[in-house]
């Protein structure tokens, strides 16, 4: 099961959500006052799964989709182009409530791509929209909301299993959830912050963890490692992570926290391919 947060780490966040959002509201009357958010960048990586071979995922996050803008429609169209099999949503959805007919409206679009799972992340939990909501909406749009569970999609010769972890920043994620290891079965799990990483243990079938909650630092300079990471990142800020066995990507996501400013830290959509 997991473990309870602390009085303290949900005061901080509280606070830190009431503080922000101000910004997100100001911002909000200027939304193309936007810098480096613009044109996302693909990250391809490689797996080799004989029953899935040919076949492809994308993987995005920290949407922060308050209101539809142009970018957004770049990004409906680069995942297009990408001609994933399945699409992947890990958390950070929005911010406020006033966003759910924009974040929606955009899922509605991958959908009509290709079947969309998705996470949640500490910001959905501190938006204000209940999860309930989160559930009903997902259903009306035919989106896979999974909040630790698992779904298993058969192959000819095998399975794909696609676990959702619920949000690991507010100590929320179980891996109990997570199937144990069988053949001709891979396993994708998806969560939003990179501290799930120190959740899984050698026993748990994961042949693939995918996270974002990171924004890779946001704002980066040169070679040097960000000044600041969200709680939950453990230093983790973007790529390739691994630790007992386990292999994990952390995405740069799509959005912005506080200011809608990337510098030399585009947005990243992941593609998954399978060899």
């Amino acid at each position: 099961m997991p473990s309870q947060l602390s009085w303290a780490r949900h005061l901080q966040f509280g606070l830190s959500h009431m503080l922000s959002r101000p910004l997100y509201w100001f911002f909000s009357r200027i939304p193309h006052y936007e810098y480096g958010l613009a044109i996302p960048s693909v990250t391809r990586l490689a797996a080799s799964f004989k029953p899935l071979s040919g076949r492809r995922a994308v993987q995005i996050s920290d949407l922060h989709l308050d209101y539809h803008l142009p970018r957004h429609d770049v990004f409906l169209q680069t995942i297009a182009d990408l001609r994933p099999d399945w699409i992947f949503v890990t958390g950070d959805l929005l911010n406020v409530p006033e966003g759910l007919p924009h974040l929606f409206r955009f899922l509605s679009h991958l959908r009509s791509l290709a079947p969309v799972y998705v996470t949640l992340g500490n910001h959905d939990y501190y938006s204000g929209v209940p999860v309930a909501d989160f559930l009903e909406l997902s259903d009306r749009h035919k989106l896979h909301l999974l909040i630790n569970q698992t779904v298993v999609v058969p192959l000819p010769d095998g399975e794909l299993c696609i676990v959702g972890l619920d949000d690991p920043t507010t100590h929320r994620a179980d891996v109990n959830c997570i199937p144990h290891r069988a053949p001709n079965r891979y396993t994708v799990v998806l969560a939003h912050a990179p501290a799930v990483l120190d959740l899984l243990e050698p026993r748990h079938a994961a042949d693939i963890v995918l996270c974002g909650h990171s924004h890779g630092g946001q704002w980066r300079f040169g070679s040097f490692h960000p000044f600041w990471l969200p709680y939950g990142c453990r230093g983790r800020a973007h790529g390739h992570y691994s630790q007992d066995g386990q292999r994990l990507y952390v995405n740069r996501g799509l959005g912005w926290s506080l200011v809608p400013l990337r510098w030399n830290c585009s947005p990243e959509i992941v593609l998954l391919e399978w060899v």
